[in-house]
């Protein structure tokens, strides 16, 4: 190993497709006009904004990305917004918000 070159960080960069590490890449970019994301997602991936963001949510679900860029894929993570519960969600048995109202000694 004399080119000097990591050998983890090399198995983290080919456990990713290129397309997947541009994408991480790009998230980590500031961007400071509106729209210039999107003009960058089209221009770089030729995706549109909905698709770019439906297999990011994926990407950033895999370990491959996490080790790639372990603080990115966690701030990622975070930032997305929880899932909305329809009614048919709620536990069986859970009251409804109406239910309690006669429980009062």
């Amino acid at each position: 190993m004399e080119t000097g070159e990591d050998p983890v960080a090399e198995a983290r960069e080919n456990s990713l497709t290129p397309t997947e590490q541009k994408m991480l890449r790009l998230e980590s970019r500031p961007f400071k006009y509106a729209g210039a994301k999107q003009e960058a997602i089209r221009a770089l991936l030729n995706l549109s904004s909905a698709a770019y963001y439906q297999r990011l949510n994926r990407l950033i679900d895999s370990e491959a990305a996490e080790a790639f860029d372990p603080q990115l894929v966690r701030r990622l993570r975070a930032s997305r917004p929880a899932p909305l519960r329809s009614p048919a969600a709620r536990p069986l048995g859970r009251p409804q918000a109406n239910d309690t109202d006669h429980e009062e000694s």
